[in-house]
């Protein structure tokens, strides 16, 4: 599933903001902030086809979780089929705001790290700043929160409540994104 996939699913679906897959420059660039080398469980908003998915299953450590919440029906469905033999990919069908309800059905306290590329542009600021609070709760006290957006927007919301924000470009991408590590 690729880009065609996403034209349809960006015409279906108002919560998906993206008509192409994320580039291997950006998924580079984001997963640049995470540490590989030891078990870590690690939450995807909004994982679309699963670009990011795959990349982190491939380098993720043999005892590390990644925990895959997309709404959209069909990238589910996507994620299922390809994550499905992997015990470590979990796939839910639900919304990121319902992040702390589906760590404790899962017996889970926290996460090591959340990666979000959801449209965060397209929330009011109160969901905005509700979403990432809810994040920075089910971080662990080193975790961090990556996210990637069309706009550079993030910034200010994220310092509000993280003390440390870094920001990065990525041009080797359609659209060019914006990609930032707030650390709890």
């Amino acid at each position: 599933m690729g880009t065609l996939a996403y034209i349809k699913n960006f015409i279906r679906d108002r919560d998906v903001a993206a008509i192409t897959p994320s580039s291997k420059f950006l998924v580079k660039r984001v997963c640049k902030w995470i540490d590989f080398d030891t078990p870590r469980r690690i939450v995807e908003y909004g994982p679309g086809t699963g670009v990011f998915s795959k990349y982190l299953l491939e380098h993720m450590h043999e005892d590390s979780e990644l925990i895959m919440i997309e709404g959209n029906a069909s990238f589910v469905e996507s994620l299922r089929a390809f994550s499905e033999p992997d015990p470590r990919a979990v796939v839910v069908h639900d919304r990121a705001e319902n992040v702390r309800k589906i760590l404790d059905d899962r017996g889970l306290e926290y996460a090591d790290y959340v990666l979000s590329g959801i449209p965060f542009s397209f929330l009011d600021d109160d969901v905005k700043h509700q979403l990432i609070s809810r994040t920075k709760d089910v971080l662990k006290d080193d975790g961090k929160f990556l996210v990637y957006q069309n706009y550079n927007h993030m910034e200010k919301p994220l310092r509000r409540h993280f003390d440390t924000v870094k920001r990065e470009y990525e041009l080797l991408n359609v659209p060019p994104m914006f990609a930032y590590e707030a650390l709890k």
